[in-house]
């Protein structure tokens, strides 16, 4: 007889725990696949936005549209093929005898194909056609546009969320300098060394930061409510958005001449007004066509039966073909013709004067953004200089307080201009890379992580 060993109490608590230790290990890395955090650079968020946002979705399926446009328009250059038939009754109610067979009382039908071809519509259809191209070419600088408006938006709405974050440091900072204040101010009080109004203005200050870290700390959120709009996600999705001001490094931007060579170059809106025109005076040939002749040909192959009523006729099928060369020219249309081709030309130099103002436009657009990034290069560098003297400043001034050789207003308004300093120099950050991400906009290029 063979006895199997027993396990002992121990092995069998060492076998649970093991079992228990790898359930938690493998459902612990489940979860962290199945919760995996979102974050995104700004790059990658104009990435996301880019393929996520609905109204370049919308510019894709235009485009699309103007393609098959393009099919139609040449769909007129090749002939026309038809089916045909028709079936009609004769009814000869006189009594008296007819002249010929074909007034008797009869059913007739006929049947069968037709080809036509345009052969010369006043070159409405290779108007058409040229047309529909540089349709294509509008809808694409449209969708470029679209792409280009929503790159900027995320970057400027990016900053934004950035820079609120610093004012929320700023403003953190802020309420625990006059905690500290608080707690200093209420102590010298206790003993007799200070008036209670210290304890009071430093409350006052306290709870205005306080308010402020509130109004930031809702601004940080509508940023990024804003930002999971435009990269198609809820707005109560967690996304982390992740970056400093300081990251982005300002390069070399290019001179105001090459600026705007690019604008006029490569800027979608300055290719949509200027692809307008052209399509403005195709309209205005196609209307002027209407002054020339019509020419097409048909073919016809067709089969007919007639049926009489009378026994003293004998029915009859006959098959026949046709070939037919069609002209006609109207010669006046009360003017509609005349009428029609000078309202398109007005239209079409209307449309070359709106391209001429945008042309402007652009210029004045480009010459700003590079102004604005000149002054916010300058205000980065001054508003360093009065963040490392404001923190000096109210050093010096928490020391005098604390020594009783400086006054609790002093202070005060010591603490008041670091914050300020704080925010002005997050301010002149993000100023710089808005009026960066506004130039590369003006001038029709894409820069996703403002590099």
């Amino acid at each position: 007889m063979c006895i199997a060993p027993l396990m002992t109490k121990k092995k069998i608590e060492k076998a649970c725990l093991f079992c228990i230790v790898a359930c938690i290990f493998f459902l612990g890395d489940s979860d962290a696949e199945g919760s995996e955090k979102k974050i995104f650079t700004m790059k990658q968020a104009v990435e996301r936005a880019l393929k996520a946002n609905p109204g370049v979705e919308a510019k894709v399926l235009m485009l699309e549209q103007a393609r098959r446009n393009v099919g139609v328009a040449q769909s007129y250059f090749w002939p026309r093929v038809s089916l045909v038939g028709n079936a009609s009754r004769l009814q000869n109610d006189t009594d008296s005898s007819a002249y010929s067979s074909d007034e008797y009382s009869s059913d007739v039908r006929s049947w069968g194909t037709r080809v036509s071809l345009s052969l010369f519509a006043g070159f409405a259809h290779l108007n058409n056609l040229q047309k529909s191209k540089i349709s294509v070419e509008v809808e694409e600088a449209r969708k470029q546009q679209a792409e280009l408006e929503l790159v900027c938006n995320v970057q400027l709405q990016f900053l934004q969320l950035l820079k609120c974050r610093e004012d929320l440091q700023s403003a953190e900072g802020a309420v625990e300098r006059l905690q500290t204040q608080l707690a200093a101010a209420e102590e010298f009080v206790r003993v007799g060394m200070a008036p209670y109004v210290n304890v009071l203005q430093n409350k006052t200050e306290l709870s205005r930061a306080r308010q402020q870290v509130i109004r930031v700390r809702n601004d940080i959120r509508n940023a990024e409510v804003q930002l999971n709009r435009y990269l198609g996600f809820s707005p109560d999705e967690a996304v982390q958005y992740v970056g400093r001001l300081e990251d982005f490094h300002g390069g070399r931007e290019p001179s105001e001449e090459k600026a705007i060579e690019s604008a006029v170059l490569h800027r979608p809106d300055l290719i949509v007004a200027r692809k307008s025109v052209e399509v403005a005076y195709k309209d205005m040939h196609v209307a002027m066509g209407r002054f020339l002749p019509q020419v097409d040909i048909t073919y016809d192959n067709m089969h007919s039966s007639r049926n009489y009523d009378s026994r003293r006729y004998k029915d009859y099928d006959r098959d026949y073909w046709s070939l037919g060369l069609n002209f006609s020219w109207e010669l006046f249309s009360g003017g509609e013709t005349s009428f029609a081709s000078m309202a398109e030309r007005k239209r079409a130099q209307a449309l070359q004067k709106e391209y001429e103002e945008a042309m402007s436009g652009a210029r004045a657009d480009v010459i700003r953004a590079l102004l604005d990034i000149g002054a916010a290069r300058e205000l980065i560098d001054t508003a360093r200089i009065g963040v490392e003297a404001a923190r000096e400043s109210y050093a010096m001034a928490s020391k005098r307080y604390m020594t009783s050789t400086g006054t609790i207003t002093e202070l005060l308004d010591a603490q008041l201009r670091l914050t300020q300093a704080e925010n002005d120099a997050s301010q002149a950050l993000a100023e710089y890379h808005s009026a960066r991400a506004r130039l590369y906009y003006n001038i029709g290029r894409e820069n996703p992580g403002l590099e």
